[in-house]
């Protein structure tokens, strides 16, 4: 069975604060994830919020899991420890999405025999959201802001292709607006 991570655990410096709760299109920056990830075909969803849980708490919807990731400060790896925490053992996929990424949408991918993880590539560069086995991602003992990066260096990915949306992520107001207005990413 898939689950989704949906990471919003962060103190979002570089936007001034609050940024999952900002409007985008209309609606919470926040709930876009959280729509990519239904999208995904999850059987559970799960968010990760830290450092405004209670706020976020408030706009998350009734059939989402919400996990406080109490350590958040330390960095990625301690949300996505608390978001694999809260994992069932029948969930072997994992979905992987960020908060501040409301155009990532996960492509129609799946994991193969011989690979841990696939990932959108769009124009060369790596992308979000990632699918990865649940087993995989329980391993990472990173620490800081490296998140899955210790996992994906020794570990097979295969390239899924993706779209703009999978690259363009909210840490800036002007980030925002521009991902508001931009059409082609509807």
């Amino acid at each position: 069975m898939r689950a989704a991570i949906v990471l919003a655990a962060g103190s979002s410096r570089r936007f001034g604060g609050a940024k999952l709760l900002a409007p985008f299109r209309g609606r919470p920056l926040l709930l876009h994830a959280i729509d990519r990830a239904r999208e995904a075909g999850a059987g559970r969803i799960i968010v990760v919020a830290g450092a405004r849980w209670a706020r976020i708490a408030r706009i998350v919807p009734g059939d989402v899991t919400l996990v406080r990731a109490r350590r958040h400060r330390d960095g990625l790896s301690a949300s996505l420890a608390a978001g694999l925490a809260a994992l069932r053992p029948i969930e072997r996929e994992l979905a992987l999405f960020l908060g501040d990424m409301p155009l990532a949408r996960l492509p129609r991918m799946r994991l193969r025999a011989g690979f841990d993880a696939v990932r959108p590539i769009v124009a060369g560069k790596p992308g979000h959201p990632m699918l990865v086995r649940a087993a995989v991602a329980r391993r990472v003992g990173a620490k800081g802001d490296r998140g899955l990066a210790p996992m994906l260096d020794a570990a097979r990915i295969a390239a899924a292709r993706g779209t703009p949306g999978n690259l363009i992520d909210v840490d800036t107001r002007r980030a925002l607006r521009y991902g508001a207005r931009t059409r082609a990413l509807r």
